[in-house]
């Protein structure tokens, strides 16, 4: 009967889909994110409290809101497009961006980490859904 199992067993586990569906960027990511802490750029460290939202015709707003070198708040809005698709590791999505501002267009990649469906990691700090 083991010898029977364990082709059914090893069948059932490898199956494609199962141990490692793909995430689902786009429809993770689709909403308004609050992002607040310290994150790490270099040898500094930067407070943030930032709000962004990804909408589902691919626009997206993003307010950033961080502490300069002087100690003062200081405020940058951008907005643009928005893809996404899945990351190389699991639970991984790159966001790419092209982004609008005062300072001119870019375009930035980044991947980020899905840690449920409310909350993702960026450069260290989690940003959690805002409904």
């Amino acid at each position: 009967m083991r010898c029977l199992l364990l082709p059914l067993i090893s069948a059932v586990l490898n199956l494609p889909g199962i141990a490692s569906a793909a995430t689902d960027c786009q429809g993770t990511l689709t909403g308004r994110w609050a992002t607040k802490g310290d994150v790490v750029m270099g040898p500094m460290k930067v407070k943030v409290d930032n709000l962004d939202a990804y909408n589902a015709d691919g626009s997206f707003r993003a307010v950033r809101r961080f502490v300069n070198q002087s100690g003062k708040w200081e405020e940058q809005v951008t907005s643009g497009q928005w893809t996404t698709k899945p990351g190389p590791g699991a639970g991984e999505c790159v966001l790419e961006m092209s982004l609008k501002s005062e300072f001119g267009d870019s375009s930035s990649s980044t991947t980020v980490t899905v840690i449920d469906r409310n909350t993702f990691r960026s450069f260290g700090v989690d940003a959690k859904r805002v409904k």
